[in-house]
Order: structure tokens, then sequence, then C-alpha cells
């Protein structure tokens, strides 16, 4: 784990399966548009982008194609890691949300633990005016919503991962998640010691308060013990993302900002774009006088090549 002078990983999710385009021009939406956000979040300051991959009209999809394309536009232009999303969208299947990571090699790619209700949009009186007919599709599904994470799935993930040289970042949003990642080591299906990430504040998970962040914080060592490598945390929505990113880097932990999570930089305003809220993060950062890891720095802690 990192001390509290220690540098840094820090994770711009820079479009996300969940958030619509129609909530906020920052989310960026075909390939060309989410490369371009990645590496202006990596100019200013990141650490890792954090991908999905998104149509033109928005509309998430898992297409290889297209997770090639992102990855390697991105990497013509940057160093900064890359890191692609397992998760994908509640309606992908196992078999989609594969592919993105089979196609484009990425460093890092995330591990969602456990089956779980997911809901973005709960209460139809805050739904937000929409452009797309799949966005309505959207909006109508709340309440039905499970994230389908099965112990055979994550298993397959893993062992693709461990094929690949992909290093898997664990996504953490509740208690039981951590002890599924105590059976994997366990068995054999992931090796120690692991990265974690707290994903906290959406419904169907753990709460986003600073107590919820602890309490978890201590059971992933009680839990984990040697085998945690590091811990990360995203916030979900505003003023979360940016007050637990603050408490998390006090503490020694790694932060994840991001359009994907939260399109607020203050209550009144939306962010531009996640390169300003990664510039936040570093200003953050710089106040609790720690510095933000380079891509080569954390490359060498994954013991992957640039």
């Amino acid at each position: 784990m990192r001390a509290p002078y220690d540098p840094i990983v820090l994770t711009a999710a820079v479009t996300g399966g969940d958030v619509l385009p129609s909530q906020s021009p920052a989310v960026p939406c075909g390939p060309d548009a989410i490369v371009e956000a990645s590496v202006a979040a990596a100019r200013a300051g990141a650490t890792v982008v954090h991908l999905h991959a998104r149509e033109s009209d928005g509309r998430p999809t898992a297409s290889p194609r297209m997770f090639a394309e992102i990855v390697s536009g991105i990497r013509e232009q940057s160093d900064v890691v890359v890191n692609v999303t397992t998760g994908g969208s509640v309606d992908m299947t196992a078999d989609q949300r594969i592919e993105g990571v089979v196609a484009s090699r990425p460093d890092i790619a995330t591990l969602n633990l456990g089956t779980m209700n997911f809901e973005g949009f709960p209460n139809p009186a805050r739904w937000p005016s929409v452009r797309h007919e799949w966005e309505k599709e959207v909006l109508e599904r709340s309440g039905s919503v499970v994230f389908t994470n099965t112990l055979g799935t994550i298993r397959r993930f893993a062992t693709a991962f461990g094929e690949l040289g992909v290093t898997p970042e664990l996504e953490v949003y509740d208690l039981s998640h951590l002890s599924m990642a105590r059976f994997l080591l366990d068995e054999g299906t992931l090796t120690g010691p692991v990265r974690i990430q707290f994903v906290l504040g959406v419904l169907g998970g753990a709460g986003g308060s600073p107590q919820d962040l602890f309490a978890l914080r201590e059971a992933a060592g009680r839990i984990l013990g040697t085998d945690l490598a590091a811990v990360s945390v995203a916030g979900v929505g505003y003023p979360g993302q940016l007050r637990l990113g603050a408490i998390a880097a006090a503490a020694g932990m790694d932060v994840r900002v991001g359009i994907e999570d939260n399109l607020r930089i203050r209550r009144r305003r939306q962010a531009v774009d996640s390169a300003e809220l990664v510039a936040a993060a570093v200003a953050i950062a710089d106040q609790l006088e720690r510095p933000i890891a380079t891509p080569a720095q954390l490359r060498a802690e994954l013991g992957v090549a640039a």
C-alpha cells in the first residue's frame, strides 16, 4: 500500500457506458472524440485513461474494431497507461464485454466481482431530457437493471487477462466483492498482490460517504492482507467524486475522476471535459504534496513495457 507522500495513480474515466450524452456535451462519442478526450486528460496529468466505446450517437458499443481504433489512436499521441472496461453496459453479453480487451490488449482491464442492482436513473421525476431513442429505452428500463457477473464470467475474464498479459483492476462496489476477491486469490484464479478500486455511490452498491470508504478500506486490509497492492477510489456524482478523491489522496490511496462518473466541476456548472476534472484532482494532490505518478512509474509497478 502507498504511504501518504507516495505518488498518486490518477485515472481519468473519460466516457463510460451509463451516463447519457444528452446530459452533457462533455460526453465524448465516436472514436475520434474519445481519443481526443483521453489525450487531453493525459496532458492534464492523468496517469491512466479508462475507456468505454461509444457510437457517434453515444450508444455504448462492444465493437472490437472501435476499441482497437481508440487504443491505437491514444498510443500514437500519448504514453498514458490504458485501462479498458469489461463492464461495458448492463445490456451487453459476457462475450461482448471481453471483446474490447482481446482486440486492444491494454495495460489494465477492469474485473467486476459480483452481480448487483445497478441504477443510474431511479427517480422518473428527475429523468433528463434526451435526444436519442436509445436513451429513452435506458430510462424506461430503470428499476429493472441488473449488472450480471457470475463466478464463471469472472473466472473467464481473469483467465483471459492472464493469457493476454493484462493487469486486472478489481472493481469493488460493496463488501461482498472483497470476499469474492479473497476466494479468487485462494483458488488461484487471481495472483496477488492485486489492485482494487472502490466505486462508491451507485444505487445497488455501497454508499458514497467517507464512512463507507473507510469501512471498505479497513475490510480490504483485513480480508486481502498482503495480497493487496493498491487501492483507488472512484466517487460517483458531484460533490462525491472530488470530495472522496481528496480524502483518498490524503489517506494514501489512488484516485479516479472523469465524465463517466461525474458531470460537474461545481454545483451549478458542468465540467468542460474530463481534463478539467483531472486538473482539479492534480491541484488537490499538489496541496497534499503527493505527486502524480507518471505512466512510466506505473508501468514499472505493473511490470509491463511501454
